[in-house]
């Protein structure tokens, strides 16, 4: 192995260790209590012969905001709640992608493979949910979680929402065996819920909301001291100030899952220029691999950095004249 090699290798170890980190928000915390609070009392009613209806959680948030990952991290680390395994007898949770484009016969399919049983394509939907049903009793699934649940509204009619909506009740309410649904996805996946308000009253709702520069600014220094600490560099005094972090904020769509990766990405070029203080610098660069934004759209260095959409990918001047007022140098350029 060369020493270019090498040193691209420990780079990577690195930051693998800074991804397997987690970093828990109050939502986060929120959304442990609820599914904790649900687990205690199933048990308490399955220790008593009872099988009253269940109830639901459904974890709303934006792309990037970080949702997925924490309900991946709340069950994976859970003390007490056993994720579906190949080959296990019993699981706690099943947790399946909706797939796209989403119909009910599609998801019930889905969810049949991963519980480990043939699909049923020459069967209708009926059939497939209550073969779904039956195989959750039969493992003792107590929570099926919906990943990109937004998309079991997709262009569906109302006729096939109510379908969608039916199900998830009959899954909650079965006499036998009834099962806590955990739906994340998009703010869109509220229409769903909202669509029957006997479906609505049984979740209960978490949002991971966006971050505010006044709010959230302290723990958001915090992380970003945390990360430097962990792999032994420093972080440029710079990078506490109010005016970097609410760059830092609106660069990341005010996402906090897309904030993690543009921390992470900037350590990334700190340690390819092999230096030991992250600065500025290095998010700037960051936020321009990114995106492909010049300093003119960049709002780690622009003044009037708000009024920049921090989601486009290689805009340009003239597509964002709309957004931003340009400097009269840069109007007169010829």
């Amino acid at each position: 192995m060369t020493n270019t090699n090498r040193l691209s290798h420990e780079i990577h170890m690195e930051l693998a260790r800074l991804r397997s980190r987690f970093m828990p928000r109050q939502c986060f915390n929120d959304l442990s209590d609820a599914l904790c609070n649900l687990e205690d009392r199933r048990r308490a009613e399955i220790a008593q012969g009872l099988h009253p209806e269940a109830r639901g959680i459904a974890v709303i948030g934006n792309s990037g905001s970080g949702k997925s990952t924490a309900v991946e991290h709340l069950f994976r680390k859970h003390p007490s709640l056993s994720l579906l395994a190949d080959n296990a007898d019993t699981a706690d949770i099943a947790s399946f992608l909706v797939p796209s484009p989403a119909t009910l016969k599609g998801v019930g399919i889905s969810c049949l493979s991963g519980l480990g049983y043939p699909l049923m394509r020459d069967r209708t939907a009926g059939i497939i949910w209550e073969l779904v049903q039956s195989h959750l009793r039969e493992l003792q699934v107590m929570f099926l979680h919906l990943d990109e649940a937004q998309d079991l509204m997709g262009s569906q009619s109302e006729r096939e929402m109510l379908a969608v909506v039916n199900t998830l009740k009959s899954l909650m309410q079965n006499k036998h065996w009834p099962v806590s649904i955990v739906l994340s996805g998009l703010p869109d996946l509220l229409a769903l819920l909202n669509l029957d308000p006997q479906l609505g009253r049984r979740f209960i709702p978490i949002s991971f909301g966006q971050l505010d520069e006044i709010d959230d600014g302290r723990n958001v220094r915090s992380l970003v001291q945390q990360y430097c600490s962990a792999i032994s560099i420093e972080a440029n005094p710079e990078l506490t100030s109010d005016d970097f972090i609410g760059r830092l904020i609106h660069a990341a769509a005010n996402e906090f899952g897309i904030l993690i990766e543009i921390v992470i990405g900037a350590i990334e070029i700190c340690l390819r220029r092999k230096e030991a203080v992250l600065g500025q610098q290095h998010f700037i660069a960051e936020f321009l691999r990114r995106t492909g934004c010049t300093n003119d759209l960049n709002p780690l260095v622009r003044k009037n950095y708000s009024a920049i959409n921090p989601r486009w990918l290689l805009p340009s001047i003239k597509d964002s004249s709309a957004q931003i007022d340009l400097p009269a140098k840069r109007r007169r350029k010829k």
